[in-house]
C-alpha cells in the first residue's frame, strides 16, 4: 500500500530538467529544480526537452477545453483559444483570454506534457521497488476488507437528530509504516433521501482533510454502500498530538446532524464499541473485532455543532466532545490495513535519485523510437529506429549495454535500509541459530 499522489509531490524535484537556452522554449521553472543536482539530460544525450517536444502528440491540445463565454473559471483553469491554452490568473467568467487581458496568461502545455512524464518515471520507479519488497516479503497485507460491525439495524432504532456533529473518532496504531484504507462507507438511514455531507477532520488540522458528499437514495432504511471516488487513508501522523509523545493524533470522519435532509433519520446499531462482543451479539463477531483492534481503536462520539459549521467546518475541541459507546449514528466503514511505505519513501527520496533520472530518460527514448512520425527526431539526432534501440537496449547478443541495463543496475542498487518501518511490517529474516545433530 502506497499514497502515491503523496509520493508524487515529494519526488517531484528530485531530478530536475536543464533549462532550454530558447527563452521561447523554456517550461516551467519549477521542472528544473534538482535537490539531487542530477538532470534528466545527464542521463543520455538523447534525453533533450527539443525531442520530448517532438514525440507530444499533435492532438494534445485537445485535452483542454474551449473557452466559453457563459462559463465560470477559477484562477488556474485552463481552456484552449485562438489556437492557445490559457490559465485563469483571477476567478472570471465572460472575459475573453488575450495577451493584454490581466485575468488570463498564455499557458505553457510543454510543461504539463514534461510534468507528465515525470510523474510516470516516478510511478514506475516507485510501483517497481514496492514490487521488489512484496517479493521479500518485506511489506504485506495485514487487515482486508473489513467492516466496523456486521448486520444492521432495527428499522424502529431511529436517533432524533439533535444539533450534534456525529460519527466516529479512528485512532491508528502508532506505527510509521501501517496505514487505514476506508474501502466503503455506509449509510442506513430512513425517513427521507438526499445528500448526505461527511467531514474527515485530523486532529493536527483546522480545516477537514476531505469533504465526501454522498446521495443517499434508500429510504426505506437498509444499508447503502458509496465507494470514494478517491482513495481515502488514515495513516499514523506522528508528533501532531501537542503533548509531546508523539501519539499521531486522532481521525474523525463525522456528518452535521443539521445539515440532514428533513425527515432524514440515522439508524441505529445496538453495540458497544467500549468492550469486545460477545460471541453471538449482534455484529459481535470477536475474531473479527480482534484483528481490527490490534491496527485501529473506533470510537463513536458527538459534539455540539456551531451554528455556521455548514458554512466553515471546522475542526472541534477534542476536549469537548462526548463518547457514544453505544451508537454509531447510521454509519458503518469497511477497511482495509496494510504496511505502508509512502512515508519512508519519502524520507529517502535521494536514493531514488539515479532510477527516476534514467527511468524518464529510458521512457522518453523508447517513445522517440516506437513514434510513427519521427522525421523532426531524425533531424535532430540522424537515429534510425535500430540505432534507437540500440541506445536503449543494447545489443541482442554481447556484453550488456544501454541505457535499459544502466537503469536495471540503479535498480538493483536501490536498496533502502527498512530499519526505520515498524517491526509490525517488515517480516524477521533472523531465523534463529539452527541445530543438529549427527
Amino acid at each position: 500500500m502506497v499514497r502515491l499522489q503523496d509520493i508524487q509531490t515529494a519526488l517531484m524535484p528530485v531530478v530536475g530538467w536543464q533549462q532550454d537556452y530558447n527563452p521561447q522554449n523554456q517550461i516551467d521553472p519549477a521542472l528544473c529544480q534538482s535537490e539531487s543536482g542530477l538532470t534528466f539530460q545527464g542521463a543520455h544525450p538523447l534525453c533533450t526537452l527539443a525531442n520530448v517536444r517532438a514525440i507530444m502528440p499533435d492532438d494534445y491540445l485537445y485535452k483542454y477545453p474551449n473557452w466559453a463565454n457563459n462559463v465560470a473559471y477559477a484562477a488556474g483553469d485552463k481552456v484552449k483559444h485562438g489556437g492557445t491554452v490559457w490559465i485563469a490568473t483571477t476567478a472570471n467568467s465572460g472575459s475573453t483570454p488575450a495577451d493584454n487581458n490581466p485575468d488570463w496568461k498564455p499557458y505553457n502545455f510543454v510543461s504539463d506534457f514534461v510534468r507528465n512524464l515525470m510523474v510516470q518515471g516516478i510511478n514506475t520507479a516507485v510501483q517497481t521497488f514496492i514490487q521488489e519488497k512484496q517479493l521479500q516479503q518485506e511489506t504485506r497485507d495485514l487487515l482486508e476488507r473489513r467492516t466496523f460491525f456486521d448486520g444492521a439495524a432495527r428499522l424502529a432504532a431511529t436517533i432524533d437528530p439533535s444539533g450534534k456533529i456525529v460519527g466516529f473518532e479512528i485512532v491508528p496504531v502508532r506505527s510509521m509504516g501501517v496505514t487505514t484504507k476506508i474501502e466503503r462507507i455506509g449509510l442506513q438511514m430512513i425517513g427521507a433521501t438526499g445528500k448526505v455531507t461527511l467531514y474527515l477532520f485530523h486532529s493536527s488540522q483546522v480545516a477537514p482533510m476531505r469533504t465526501i458528499e454522498l446521495n443517499f437514495t434508500n429510504e426505506k432504511g437498509g444499508f447503502q454502500w458509496f465507494t470514494p471516488e478517491q482513495p481515502i487513508y488514515l495513516p499514523y501522523i506522528p508528533g501532531t498530538d501537542g503533548d509531546g509523545n508523539d501519539s499521531g493524533g486522532a481521525w474523525f470522519l463525522c456528518y452535521n446532524q443539521n445539515d440532514l435532509p428533513a425527515g432524514m433519520q440515522a439508524l441505529n446499531v445496538s453495540k458497544d464499541w467500549s468492550v469486545e462482543p460477545c460471541q453471538t451479539c449482534l455484529g459481535g463477531s470477536i475474531e473479527s473485532w480482534r484483528e481490527m483492534t490490534k491496527y485501529l481503536q473506533v470510537s463513536p462520539f458527538g459534539i455540539h455543532a456551531p451554528a455556521d459549521f455548514a458554512e466553515y467546518p471546522e475542526m472541534f475541541d477534542i476536549g469537548q466532545i462526548g463518547y457514544t459507546n453505544t451508537m454509531n449514528y447510521g454509519m458503518n466503514v469497511e477497511i482495509s490495513v496494510g504496511c505502508d511505505l509512502t512515508d519512508f519513501i519519502i524520507s529517502q527520496r535521494q536514493m531514488f535519485a539515479t532510477v527516476i533520472q534514467k527511468q524518464v530518460a529510458a521512457n522518453v527514448i523508447r517513445t522517440l523510437a516506437m513514434n510513427p512520425d519521427v522525421r523532426v527526431n531524425r533531424n535532430q539526432s540522424n537515429a534510425t529506429r535500430d540505432e534507437l534501440l540500440y541506445e536503449l537496449d543494447g545489443a541482442p547478443q554481447g556484453r550488456p549495454t544501454g541505457l535499459g541495463y544502466e537503469l536495471k543496475q540503479a535498480y538493483k542498487a536501490l536498496s533502502i535500509d527498512t530499519r526505520g518501518l515498524d517491526r509490525i511490517c517488515l517480516q524477521c529474516n533472523n531465523h534463529g541459530v539452527k541445530y543438529r545433530t549427527v
